[in-house]
């Protein structure tokens, strides 16, 4: 359904939830100008993308717009970080219920089937609309650790986790990151020095994410290829999430400068992000 556009064309792929996430987030630095360059087609609308996504269980589509004023209506229920986080729940085939319970604390009423979520910024206007296939498998509970997350949301880590750790690490938000992922011992005691692992395959990929306080008082190296920064460390956990290309995973690394080889992608790498008091390391390894 999707037609080609200037993105699909240069990285010889279709429209998947990488470029819906991608989208939003260019929504949230109000740069529609490049959302126009990379995904608008010859036949959109000069003031409007539109972009579908089969997932696993669902069906996604979302809609965005270029009003010539601004418009104040209750559909607009939500904002473009929430969306990113239904669209990775939803990708990372989290429990339909479980969205829906994450959706309504927001005190949105965006149904269940579709659910429609809604939001404007300025005079940009985003709809995304999934459809729930049906039938509607429910797969067996897989077993999880002892994290307040995989307590509270019954369900294993998973490339949610990383990308949640990451949004914290970026906002410096430390103690939130223990809160969620620290793992303790007969519930009291954390069982690490408060050091945090979150361990899951995400594509062809298994990775580890280590997150821990470390010293200010003395000189510290950052190992090659350097200091990543979150965002980029994410970009590239979701290139491997909808299995793209080496070649488009080492895309984002060279883009800011860090020198990975195409070998280390196709086998294994690291990336560290120090900022502050706090030392974050991602492994990746290519599963043969």
């Amino acid at each position: 359904m999707n037609l080609a556009c200037p993105i699909c064309v240069s990285e010889q792929r279709d429209i998947d939830g990488f470029d819906l996430i991608t989208v939003l987030g260019l929504m949230k630095e109000y740069n529609w100008r490049e959302i126009w360059r990379r995904y608008q087609t010859s036949q959109d609308n000069r003031d409007s993308v539109s972009m579908y996504f089969q997932a696993r269980n669902y069906f996604l589509e979302m809609h965005v717009q270029k009003m010539h004023r601004i418009i104040l209506s209750e559909k607009f229920n939500t904002n473009p970080f929430f969306m990113q986080q239904v669209i990775q729940r939803i990708t990372a085939s989290h429990d339909h219920e479980l969205i829906l319970s994450k959706i309504r604390k927001q005190g949105i009423d965006g149904g269940e089937n579709p659910i429609c979520l809604s939001c404007s910024m300025g005079n940009m206007i985003i709809d995304l609309i999934v459809n729930k296939n049906e039938p509607f498998p429910h797969p067996p509970k897989a077993p999880h650790g002892t994290t307040e997350i995989e307590t509270k949301e019954d369900r294993p880590l998973d490339v949610y986790d990383l990308s949640s750790t990451l949004y914290l690490c970026q906002q410096n938000l430390t103690e939130s990151i223990f809160r969620r992922y620290l793992v303790y011992d007969n519930g009291s005691r954390p069982a690490s020095d408060r050091r945090v692992h979150i361990s899951t395959k995400v594509g062809n990929y298994d990775v580890n994410l280590f997150f821990e306080l470390i010293l200010t008082n003395e000189e510290l190296t950052v190992p090659p290829p350097g200091n990543a920064s979150a965002a980029t460390i994410h970009q590239v956990l979701q290139r491997m999430n909808f299995k793209h290309t080496p070649e488009l995973i080492l895309y984002e690394l060279r883009n800011v400068g860090l020198e990975v080889s195409l070998e280390q992608i196709q086998t294994k790498f690291s990336l560290h992000r120090y900022i502050n008091n706090t030392a974050l390391k991602v492994d990746f390894s290519h599963a043969s």
